[in-house]
């Protein structure tokens, strides 16, 4: 009951959040052409680009080192890890500008100056996500709601006031999204420090380790960034900025499947971190249980939402936009996916193999780009929705599969695993979750 009272929470919150781009989707394709909307992706591109690098991915070690961890540890670890964001975002922010210098067309002829925001905006979300994660680890999902749909609240008045008020266009709901971002990292380090969660520190032998444990991630976020955005990559290259705009419209709608799968994996984690830790013997039979109904779950909800767009999907947008519709169920379908690769993803961070991780989605990285490159070039927009959907199922797969193979669990016992969810059954079978 607690872990469905934290998704509960989790889901309204994430619903909340979403409800920012999905709130201003009927505006912004009414108001700008697709070509502006095109550079609003084309930001958002460049920031995602951006997420391996600045930080490393150490909000992940901070929701771990809650479990692993003594107490009295904890404050100068996430000390130890606001410093490596400030340290790596600044050594990302000049790569990234000189890249959009050299590479325009990558991202709709952005200029430089919005690859320099683009890695601070990053950066800032990273040192949210430690808050955040950190409050998921304590099971403290009201707090993680608050400030996220707070974030979220002022990121849509901000983008009103530019875009409508002042009349900014693309470059006012950019801004907005930047200075939200910023403003947001800093209360949550206030909210840190206060909390005693982190103090202002130096540690070698932290920083070391978050270096160790983040670095094999960055691989392995590359992917998931390219998994994830490389359609929208190659729309801009090969069809412009015009269909980027339709296309990152329709993808902005679509993407309320991944929306509810995030605040399910909020939820799962400490939940699934707890049971991966456990003594009890029921506890692996616990595990595979689990990510099997999440599935099944995960697949039959992407028919109810995918019906529930496609009906309504006139509404968001405007009539330049009409094009977009065409693509939402295979974002649908995607979401589904990224759903049961969730499901597995959290044994790899628990046991800390995340290098293991990221060959599995390197691999199905360049195995989604050939996908995608050959789908665009054939049919277009829709072809590079095809794509992704194809590139999240390959994901799913090549990580579900070797999770078969590299952790002790009973995977193949799916009733008796799935009668150990539901009625919590006891089996006398010694745990050994993370041997290789």
């Amino acid at each position: 009951m607690k872990f469905l009272h934290a998704g509960a929470v989790y889901a309204a919150a994430n619903i909340a959040s979403a409800a920012v781009p999905f709130a201003l989707l009927p505006l912004l394709t009414r108001v700008l052409t697709p070509a502006d909307y095109g550079h609003i992706v084309a930001f958002a591109l460049l920031m995602t680009f951006c997420m391996p690098f600045a930080g490393l991915s150490v909000h992940a070690a901070v929701g771990v080192a809650w479990f692993n961890r003594p107490r009295d540890e904890i404050p100068a670890f996430n000390g130890t890890a606001l410093l490596l964001i400030a340290v790596t975002t600044a050594l990302m922010m000049p790569v990234v500008v000189l890249a959009v210098s050299l590479m325009p067309s990558l991202v709709a002829d952005l200029s430089a100056v919005w690859g320099a925001v683009a890695a601070l905006t990053a950066g800032a979300n990273v040192a949210l996500q430690c808050r955040l994660v950190l409050w998921q680890s304590q099971g403290q999902p009201l707090r993680n709601a608050f400030l996220q749909v707070s974030t979220s609240a002022f990121n849509v008045g901000l983008s009103l006031v530019a875009v409508l008020y002042i009349g900014w266009g693309a470059e006012g709901r950019n801004g907005a999204i930047a200075v939200s971002a910023m403003a947001a990292a800093s209360v949550a380090i206030v909210l840190l420090r206060l909390a005693g969660d982190a103090i202002w520190s130096f540690r070698p032998k932290y920083l070391l380790e978050q270096v160790r444990y983040g670095m094999p991630l960055v691989p392995h976020v590359l992917a998931g960034v390219m998994l994830s955005t490389v359609d929208r990559w190659m729309v801009s290259t090969q069809l412009g900025a015009e269909m980027l705009g339709v296309y990152g419209a329709g993808a902005q709608l679509g993407m309320v499947m991944t929306v509810l799968a995030d605040a399910f994996v909020k939820a799962y984690n400490p939940w699934l971190y707890a049971q991966l830790g456990s003594p009890d013997p029921d506890a692996r039979y616990r595990v595979v249980g689990a990510a099997y109904l999440a599935t099944l779950a995960f697949l039959g909800m992407a028919v109810v939402v995918g019906l529930g767009l496609n009906w309504t999907s006139g509404l968001f947008f405007g009539p330049r936009y009409a094009e977009a519709a065409n693509v939402l169920p295979w974002f649908v379908l995607g979401g589904a996916f990224s759903g049961v690769y969730f499901c597995t993803s959290s044994i790899y961070f628990f046991s800390g193999r995340t290098g293991l991780l990221a060959a599995c989605s390197a691999s199905a990285a360049a195995a989604g780009a050939a996908s995608v490159w050959f789908l665009v070039t054939g049919f277009g927009v829709q072809g590079a929705a095809i794509g992704f959907a194809v590139t999240q199922g390959l994901l799913a797969l090549f990580v579900t599969a070797t999770a078969f193979r590299s952790f002790d669990l009973p995977w193949l016992e799916m009733p008796r695993a799935i009668g150990a969810v539901l009625q919590r059954t006891r089996y006398p079978t010694p745990l050994n979750v993370l041997s290789p």
